[in-house]
């Protein structure tokens, strides 16, 4: 029963393509024969040509040289021309009009077909059933004429004899050699799609470093499919452990916050009576910065799950350049005067943007603040737009970045300070959330360290995404 279960078409590509074959062979055969029969008889005349007419002449005058001086049995010599060449002979009786040698009794139409000549006609070319004959050509034994004409096979060799004479044989032959080869077209489908069935079994099982051998090598589609199958378990790899990981960073941060948290709490609970006014208000704008702080950490970290969703759903809306980076430089003046730091602003794009305009703006505040941190002195914003894209650009005057850390300064929690102190600039969420919320844009964030000194952070964002307006 499993044999005939794996004979099944439904449950199995080789017999499924071997049926399809043998289908669209079936009418293209019956088609092709009814077309033939419509437009064609089946028997081709065509003249001589000169080299045929001079072989013709010089195997009947030989065959008459040895009648005449031999008085050969006719049978006999030309079945011994036929078996010292590459044609045979076929006689006719002239009187009687009757094959005496060279054909089967099973070939009645090409016996019909050479009777119907005479001493009279003149020789031909005449093709028909896969094979050639040339004639006829008179020749003479004890006053009786006979009908000579040399037969060959039509080009195409032993094939179109079996196909016209063993027409049973011939299809076996096609079915086997059909058969083999739908056996390795399939062979070399089925091979790469068990890889991919194992891969995906093993994926299942919990082993996120399952990937495609050999299959992901091809140049075909399959290969492109082992090669995307490859690149999925990777991201989903990478996207899992970044979860633990990130789980881990969580707990790890909010546990100091909470921790000053809960001593606030003691320390405003022992106070004394005559202190408690004073100290317990010291104490409880304590609580309210850590709990602050708890607050806009766990939004940060609801906002990168939302923007590493793939169904993520952007708020677009159509918002004027002017009107969208306004508010980011005034309140980026404001901050970094606080600090006794200087922006540069400098945009040569005036345009109507079709974006998020909630997220875009974070995206951009926070290259901005994380320049004015680290910067020394002064920070350049610039924006142009270069072909298809709008580019933003923001550099500072510090220290740069070790060039290993630039890959990694989007991730969430990654510092480039080793030590996980708050002081070196926020829980490392900022930039993990900006670079995700461009990339939602189909844009790009990049890091850079500029030459005399400092980083360059880019965002660029391509034209599709923008309603271009006048550009100044």
């Amino acid at each position: 029963m499993s044999f005939l279960t794996r004979l099944n078409p439904a449950r199995s590509l080789f017999f499924r393509v071997f049926l399809w074959f043998w289908l669209a062979t079936f009418l293209i055969f019956m088609s092709s024969t009814w077309l033939v029969q419509q437009l064609d008889s089946g028997v081709k005349y065509r003249p001589l040509k000169p080299n045929q007419a001079k072989n013709l002449h010089q195997v009947a005058r030989k065959f008459q040289y040895q009648i005449d001086k031999h008085d050969v049995d006719l049978n006999k010599y030309a079945f011994q021309m036929s078996k010292r060449n590459r044609f045979w002979l076929v006689l006719v009786d002239a009187e009687t009009s009757k094959v005496i040698f060279g054909l089967k009794k099973e070939q009645l139409k090409t016996r019909q077909l050479l009777e119907q000549f005479d001493e009279e006609s003149s020789a031909l070319m005449i093709e028909t059933q896969g094979k050639v004959y040339i004639g006829p050509s008179s020749i003479v034994k004890n006053q009786k004429a006979y009908l000579l004409y040399t037969a060959n096979n039509q080009p195409g060799g032993s094939l179109r004899v079996i196909r016209h004479e063993y027409p049973g044989l011939f299809l076996f032959f096609l079915i086997l050699f059909s058969g083999g080869l739908c056996y390795l077209f399939v062979r070399s489908l089925l091979k790469p799609v068990i890889q991919l069935q194992r891969a995906s079994r093993r994926m299942a099982k919990g082993d996120l470093a399952a990937r495609v051998g050999s299959a992901s090598n091809r140049l075909d589609e399959i290969g492109q499919l082992g090669r995307d199958f490859n690149l999925m378990s990777e991201k989903v790899e990478i996207l899992l452990n970044g979860q633990k990981r990130l789980l881990a960073d969580i707990s790890h941060e909010l546990r100091s916050p909470l921790a000053r948290l809960q001593l606030s709490i003691g320390i405003a609970q022992q106070q004394p009576l005559e202190l408690h006014s004073t100290d317990s208000q010291l104490a409880l704008d304590r609580i309210e910065k850590e709990a602050n702080q708890i607050e806009s950490m766990i939004a940060q970290v609801l906002m990168l799950s939302k923007l590493d969703s793939q169904e993520a759903v952007l708020n677009k809306q159509n918002i004027s350049f002017e009107q969208l980076m306004l508010p980011i430089i005034n309140d980026a003046n404001f901050e970094a005067k606080q600090r006794g730091k200087n922006i540069q602003y400098n945009a040569q794009v005036s345009c109507d943007l079709f974006v998020d305009a909630q997220l875009l703006t974070s995206a951009i505040e926070n290259v901005i603040r994380n320049a004015i941190h680290y910067s020394n002195d002064n920070i350049q914003v610039s924006v142009i737009q270069y072909k298809k894209t709008i580019v933003w650009s923001i550099k500072d005057d510090g220290k740069g970045m070790e060039e290993q850390q630039l890959s990694r300064v989007f991730e969430p929690f990654y510092r480039s300070s080793t030590a996980r102190d708050r002081n070196s600039g926020g829980v490392g969420l900022g930039l993990a959330i900006a670079y995700r919320a461009v990339k939602q844009h189909q844009g790009d964030l990049t890091a850079r360290n500029i030459d005399n000194g400092g980083l360059e952070v880019s965002i660029s964002i391509p034209i599709d995404s923008i309603s271009q307006g006048i550009i100044s």
